[in-house]
C-alpha cells in the first residue's frame, strides 16, 4: 500500500529531535509499505501574507519526504492560510501523482484535521494517531473546533498509551486503538556494565519548561549526598542555565555533567556511559527515552506520570511518585545497590519484543486492516 503520513512535527536540519518518534514510525512502515511524508510548518520569522508555499522533496529508499513551508501571515488569518496552503499542496502535488491507500495523520491539529477533511472530500480512509494531551489544543477557538471535528469524524483513531486513551475517552466515546511508539533496536547497542564504584545516572530531555522534572532529579541527587554519583544531563532549552545554577546552589555541581543537546547519532554513546536512566517527568503520554535506555540494557527509574506505567516492569526498573524528590532519591539508592539484579540482555530483549518494529508493525497492520474493512462497500 501507499501510506501518506501527515504531520507538523518531524525532524529537520534545525530541530533534529522534533517528532523523531513519528519518523521512526515512518521508517518501520517503509519495511512493508511505500511511505510519503508531508511535514508542514509556518515560517514565523518572515511576514509574507500573500506569498505561496515552498517545499523541498527528499527521497530515501521507500520513503519520500516533502517539507512544506508557509510564510507567516496576520493573526487568525495565519492559521487559515496555513491550512489552506497545506491542503492545496497535498491536492496538487500528492493526490495527483500518487494513488494513496491510507492517510495516517499524527496529532489532532493540524494534521488530523487535514487528514479528516481529505477523507471527507476524497474518500481516502484516514487514521489519526494522537501523541499529546488534548489540553494542548485549547489555545484558541479555531483549535478547539478543529480538534472536536477531527475526533468525531476521522475514520480511525489511535493513541500511544492507555493513559492517553483514558484522557481522550473523556472527550470522545469512539473506539480508540493503543499503538505504542516504536524503536529500531539495531540503532542501539547493549551498554557494558561499569565495574567501578561510581554510579552514572542519565537524564535526557528538553529543558524549555519544567515538565521533564530535572529540578526533582537534581534535588534527589543532593539528598543522597554521595560523591560517587555522577549525573549525566543531555538536553537544551531556555532553562538550561537555571539548572546549571541550581546544581551549584544545592552543592552538587561537581556531580553533574551538562552535555547540551545530544545529536541523534550520538545518543547510544550517551546511554553507554550509564548504569541507570531516570525519567523524572511530571507528565508523559509515552516516554520514548525510557524504551531507548532499555534497548541499551539499562534499568530505568521513572515517575508515575502517564506512559511509563505501561512500559516499566519489576524486572526492568522502578516506578516512583511524581513530584517527590525523596522517593526518587530512595529509588536511586536502592537501584544503585542492586544493579546486579537487573539482566541487561533481558531488558534489551523486552524492549525489542514489546516496542520493536515487529511488534509495532503487527499492531499498525491490524489497525489498517480494520480501517479498510470498515469502509462502506
Amino acid at each position: 500500500m501507499i501510506i501518506l503520513i501527515l504531520t507538523h512535527s518531524y525532524p529537520d536540519t534545525i530541530n533534529r529531535w522534533r517528532g523523531v518518534f513519528i519518523q521512526e514510525q515512518a521508517r518501520a512502515l517503509s519495511k512493508i509499505h511505500k511511505i510519503i511524508v508531508v511535514y508542514f510548518k509556518v515560517d514565523y520569522a518572515h511576514l509574507a501574507p500573500f506569498s505561496k508555499y515552498t517545499f523541498i522533496k527528499r527521497k530515501n529508499d521507500r520513503i519520500t519526504e516533502y517539507e512544506l513551508t508557509t510564510a507567516r501571515s496576520f493573526p487568525v488569518i495565519n492559521q487559515l492560510k496555513y491550512l489552506s496552503n497545506t491542503y492545496s499542496f497535498i491536492k496538487k502535488e500528492i493526490l495527483r501523482n500518487y494513488k494513496i491507500d491510507i492517510i495516517h495523520s499524527h496529532l489532532s491539529y493540524p494534521a488530523g484535521f487535514l487528514g479528516t477533511i481529505i477523507y471527507k472530500r476524497k474518500g481516502i480512509p484516514d487514521i489519526l494517531t494522537e501523541h499529546s494531551t488534548i489540553s494542548k489544543y485549547s489555545r484558541s477557538f479555531i483549535h478547539k473546533v478543529c480538534v472536536k471535528y477531527t475526533l468525531k469524524n476521522s475514520r480511525g483513531l489511535a493513541c500511544v498509551s492507555n493513559a492517553l486513551k483514558k484522557e481522550l475517552s473523556t472527550v470522545t466515546d469512539r473506539e480508540i486503538s493503543v499503538i505504542h511508539n516504536v524503536i529500531d533496536i539495531d540503532k542501539f547497542k547493549l551498554a557494558e556494565s561499569h565495574p567501578d564504584k561510581v554510579i552514572n545516572i542519565g537524564f535526557l530531555g528538553g529543558l524549555s519548561n519544567t515538565n521533564k522534572g530535572l529540578d526533582l532529579l537534581l534535588k534527589a541527587v543532593s539528598i543522597l549526598k554521595n560523591k560517587d554519583i555522577v549525573l549525566h544531563i543531555g538536553g537544551k532549552g531556555t532553562l538550561l542555565d537555571s539548572y546549571h545554577k541550581m546544581s551549584e546552589e544545592i552543592g552538587i555541581s561537581g556531580n553533574c555533567r551538562f552535555y547540551g543537546e545530544i545529536p541523534p547519532e550520538k545518543v547510544t554513546d550517551f546511554y553507554s556511559k550509564l548504569n541507570i536512566f531516570v525519567l523524572s517527568s511530571r507528565y508523559e503520554t509515552f516516554g520514548i527515552v525510557v524504551v531507548e535506555a532499555m534497548a541499551c540494557g539499562l534499568p530505568v527509574i521513572a515517575t508515575k506520570c502517564g506512559g511509563p506505567e505501561e512500559i516499566i516492569t519489576p524486572s526492568t526498573g522502578l516506578l516512583v511518585s511524581k513530584d517527590n524528590a525523596e522517593e526518587l532519591a530512595e529509588a536511586i539508592f536502592f537501584m544503585s545497590s542492586k544493579l546486579k539484579m537487573y539482566d541487561r540482555a533481558a531488558i534489551r530483549n523486552y524492549a525489542n519484543d514489546t516496542f520493536g518494529q515487529s511488534a509495532f508493525l503487527a499492531k499498525i497492520s491490524s489497525a489498517y486492516k480494520n480501517l479498510m474493512e470498515s469502509l462502506p462497500r
